[in-house]
């Protein structure tokens, strides 16, 4: 199975999902943790909606990652979720169902659904579970912002 990520250029290589320590986000809150989606154009999305506005990088690169189907992993239903879940900024449930599961080690991977594209997933990939050695970067590409999207 492919993943994908975006991240500055020296955080590229980096799956200790150390910079979730350093943040929150919906779905963990300051816990090592890996965001990737299961389509490029969905992670494209997602990185760009957190840009400030005005905020342009030129080290961005595309993470291209692969792990084996026979991981361990869960699904989050959105129907068992708050029904403000696609809200911003999320509830604090979401945080919450993350960390349990991050502390937990229950999978290596946990689906949930994406806010900005509600077509596709982002696969949330817990780095000290003991599968995560499976992951491995097939590729790193340089990735700019096609530049009409600044104009949305």
């Amino acid at each position: 199975m492919k993943l994908y990520r975006i991240a500055r250029e020296k955080y590229a290589d980096d799956l200790s999902g150390r910079g979730g320590l350093l943040t929150t986000a919906r779905w963990h809150n300051h816990l090592p943790v890996l965001y990737t989606s299961t389509q490029s154009s969905t992670c494209i999305l997602e990185k760009l909606v957190h840009l400030e506005t005005g905020e342009i990088h030129h080290d961005l690169q595309m993470i291209e990652m692969t792990i084996p189907d026979s991981v361990t992993n869960l699904f989050v239903d959105p129907q068992d979720l708050p029904q403000n879940w696609n809200t911003y900024p999320g509830p604090r449930a979401l945080a919450k169902i993350g960390n349990a599961w991050l502390t937990a080690k229950s999978s290596l991977l946990l689906y949930v659904p994406s806010v900005v594209d509600p077509f596709s997933q982002n696969v949330l990939i817990n780095p000290l579970h003991e599968e995560a050695r499976e992951l491995k970067i097939e590729s790193i590409t340089p990735f700019r912002f096609d530049e009409r999207l600044y104009k949305l």
